[in-house]
């Protein structure tokens, strides 16, 4: 398909009534039938200044797109719409009937006459700039982010400090890209602690990759083929001052570098509002949780599900899944048994997303089960598999990663009832997460840049539930993101652990003597892993700690001490030297510099790693070896004191 075809936004809405494909017009025109179309359907979008590629603002624009358009019409690509028809409609609903398909294929096909040029109608009349009209805050990026003409999709946080002095409900957000070509989607996150803005003064760039934050709250998003919506009458995000706007933003690249500088528009009520937002999400955090995992050639199905705890009026749905997301559902069992389908798409697309607002709310009572699901299709018969052949996916936030969910935007049918449903939707996420947990799921919270939820790093199994805790079986992920197994050599002679810590004065000054002994022996197939051992430490710090002793080896952070317990050591610093048999074959100190604690030497007598490794280097293997270690106690893990 052609580059024009691909970005091709033509907004057909839809038309009800109209001909039948046996009542068609004798003789089709521009002027009397296809203008009216083009003006009422396509214009918003392409016209200068908007995100289509091109205009349709007269004959000559459309006669030339004229083929291409009739393709993408006939095949459903355009309009961009994706939900089913279903039960329950929704706002702003683009959806081409078939006798104006016809019509516009007639056109085509008898060779796109003009017309009378007089009968053309007037041109629409837009708002100038913003869609929604003027906002009540405009906000921009303080300089352009670069976004290069090829590599791999960017995720890139901006952080905007909001000048408001009192709290603030959003009823609608707005933006506008400089370069609308790359932007494919865009989370409106909010951070009222200062992580995110200190996490991005680190970078010497505009924005942070990943996330490394959590966000305190969330003004919904955008995606390619959504417009600016307001929130029905009554129902606003909440903004509390001192808030900053993280844009969490997708770049597909466009194959040239281009400079973004976006723009956001906040839409403010002029009180309270009546209701208060909720957002049940099935499954939560994206199916992070869920076990995402897709091997090449197979399909996935997720569910989940949750019972409503009081009535509720829902008003929204919305749904998110990467390139191999196949279809999305929402169901509603009611008490008495009866279903109900909330919202659905059988060809899920993902160049085609956004938020959905139904016309009335739709009223489910207390005891309904919502049920939601996603499928993924990895074979190579997905046409829209970005991998050929199939390869191995799992959760992540890059586009040939996967995650998927489906989300209901809610109120309580009573606001005296918003607590019970807000705490009933965040025990759900909760309890999803403890249950990951407790199967011994690995979600690679490094790879992805944050650090794990508190109950992630704190849950002990209940009864009947068993960790999987083998670390030679699982992947470890260090603060650049890259999968090490330390406790498997796979490839090579013999994989050193370094445990350590950052503020470990002894372990601290090891560090250029480490640097010296990785360096010597990468020739000889010999890996180097500092171990961080401090459950407590985030990856920020960690990342700081490393640049700040120029540490030149991959630093893995072991918060939960899976590979403490593995190798039974107790300091820092303290070393494991592992074999490809898996025989720990030296345990203890790197030399003797430290006899104890308050001496030190200066040269050391004995240097036990190095003579260790280089009998490894020479092809022997060596007795097992243990030596004291000299230096400061491996911190507890919580609850262990």
């Amino acid at each position: 398909m052609s580059k024009i075809v691909v970005f091709l936004i033509v907004f057909f809405g839809s038309v009800h009534g109209g001909f039948g494909a046996e009542l068609l017009p004798e003789k089709v025109t521009f002027s009397e039938h296809i203008a009216p179309l083009v003006f009422e359907n396509c214009t918003s979008c392409h016209r200068p200044g908007q995100v289509a590629p091109f205009s349709l603002l007269n004959y000559s624009d459309t006669r030339k797109h004229g083929k291409t358009m009739l393709r993408v019409v006939k095949d459903h690509y355009m309009p961009p719409w994706q939900p089913d028809r279903g039960e329950y409609a929704f706002r702003n609903e683009r959806r081409l009937s078939e006798d104006k398909i016809a019509l516009f294929e007639k056109w085509v096909e008898t060779g796109m006459a003009e017309g009378d040029p007089k009968k053309v109608p007037e041109l629409p009349k837009f708002a100038v700039g913003w869609q929604l009209g003027k906002p009540d805050l405009i906000v921009k990026m303080s300089r352009p982010f670069q976004v290069p003409s090829e590599g791999p999709d960017i995720y890139q946080n901006f952080v905007i400090p909001l000048p408001i002095q009192e709290d603030k409900w959003v009823t609608a957000v707005e933006f506008r890209a400089s370069a609308p070509e790359v932007v494919h989607h865009i989370l409106y996150f909010l951070d009222n602690s200062g992580r995110a803005r200190a996490k991005e003064k680190t970078t010497g760039q505009p924005g942070f990759q990943g996330m490394g934050f959590r966000p305190t709250g969330s003004l919904g998003g955008w995606a390619v083929g959504a417009t600016p919506i307001r929130l029905p009458e009554g129902i606003a995000y909440p903004l509390k001052k001192g808030s900053d706007l993280v844009l969490q933003t997708h770049f597909h690249l466009a194959g040239k570098a281009v400079n973004e500088e976006l723009t956001v528009g906040l839409f403010f009520a002029n009180k309270p509002p009546e209701r208060t937002l909720v957002n049940l999400a099935l499954p939560p955090a994206f199916g992070i949780f869920s076990k995402v995992q897709i091997p090449p050639g197979q399909t996935l199905k997720v569910t989940d599900s949750y019972k409503l705890p009081v009535d509720v009026d829902v008003f929204g749905a919305g749904s998110h899944a990467h390139y191999l997301g196949k279809t999305m559902k929402t169901t509603a069992k009611l008490p008495d048994g009866e279903v109900k389908t909330l919202f659905s798409i059988h060809d899920w697309d993902f160049n085609w997303q956004g938020q959905y607002i139904y016309k009335d709310f739709i009223r489910l009572p207390k005891g309904t089960e919502i049920r939601g699901e996603v499928t993924w299709d990895n074979t190579a018969e997905n046409p829209r598999n970005p991998s050929s052949p199939p390869i191995a996916v799992e959760w992540g936030e890059g586009s040939k990663d996967e995650m998927g969910q489906v989300n209901l935007l809610m109120v309580p049918a009573e606001e005296a009832n918003k607590d019970t449903l807000r705490n009933g939707v965040r025990n759900h996420v909760l309890q999803t997460g403890l249950r990951s947990r407790f199967r011994g799921d690995v979600i690679h919270w490094e790879k992805l840049g944050i650090d794990p939820p508190a109950f992630w790093k704190d849950a002990s199994p209940g009864p009947g539930q068993k960790k999987n805790s083998d670390p030679k079986s699982q992947a470890f992920f260090d603060l650049d993101g890259k999968e090490h197994k330390p406790l498997q050599v796979d490839k090579g002679k013999a994989n050193v652990l370094i445990f350590t810590t950052t503020d470990c004065p002894i372990a601290n000054s090891y560090i250029p003597e480490i640097n010296k002994m990785a360096q010597e022996f990468d020739n000889s197939s010999i890996k180097f892993f500092a171990i961080q051992v401090d459950p407590e430490l985030s990856v920020e710090d960690a990342k700081k700690h490393q640049k700040a002793y120029e540490l030149k080896i991959p630093v893995i952070r072991d918060t939960e001490h899976r590979l403490v317990k593995a190798t039974t050591v107790t300091h820092t610093p303290e070393v494991a030297v592992v074999i490809p048999d898996g025989t720990i074959v030296y345990k203890g100190r790197i030399d003797d510099r430290y006899p104890s604690i308050g001496k030190k030497r200066s040269a050391p007598n004995q240097r036990d790693l190095y003579a260790v490794l280089s009998s490894i280097a020479k092809g022997d293997k060596p007795t097992a070896t243990t030596t004291p270690a000299v230096g400061c106690f491996i911190p507890e893990l919580p609850g262990n004191k």
